[in-house]
């Protein structure tokens, strides 16, 4: 199928789609120019790790019929890539980039997961991009904080790591 016929199958007149369509390429052009570009590899790699931790999570969701997206940018992927791949893991970025102490750290992690959970995930159901099977917000957000924490604590062991073999 060519772009398009994805385009036409895809209603590109409906406000859904556009607003999935730019959340893919608007929050990376904020991160590029919101980014300290002395830690871009750092920030950058802690963002790579969430975005393929979300999707992978957001396909094991699908699959197993925690959740569904009755409403996605592309109807053969069951995941919403947009949030995954783009808008989950530009805000852990700028996160991770300002939270710089631990303490500061888990609590931005409190509000960026109270955003995410509370009030995108709600607007999601009232627009029709978001059904939950199985699945709350509450869950959301205790699974938003915990992978924040350990994405954090990944990238830290790392950079010790990185530290300790720089040396030897």
């Amino acid at each position: 199928m060519n772009f398009y016929h994805w385009i036409l199958l895809n209603n590109i007149a409906d406000p859904r789609w556009w607003l999935l369509f730019i959340s893919v390429f608007w929050p990376w052009i904020v991160w590029w120019k919101l980014v300290i570009k002395k830690r871009l590899f750092e920030i950058l790699t802690y963002g790579l790790l969430w975005a393929a931790m979300a999707t992978w999570l957001d396909l094991l969701g699908t699959s197993e019929g925690m959740w569904e997206y009755p409403f996605k940018l592309y109807d053969k992927v069951s995941c919403l890539l947009p949030a995954d791949v783009s808008v989950i893991p530009v805000l852990y970025m700028l996160l991770y980039q300002y939270g710089e102490r631990w303490k500061t750290f888990f609590i931005g992690s409190l509000i960026v997961s109270t955003l995410l959970s509370f009030v995108f995930e709600p607007l999601f159901l009232k627009m029709n991009m978001l059904n939950l099977i199985t699945w709350s917000h509450t869950r959301s957000w205790f699974a938003f904080i915990f992978l924040a924490l350990v994405t954090r604590l990944i990238i830290t062991v790392l950079k010790k790591a990185q530290q300790k073999f720089l040396v030897d």
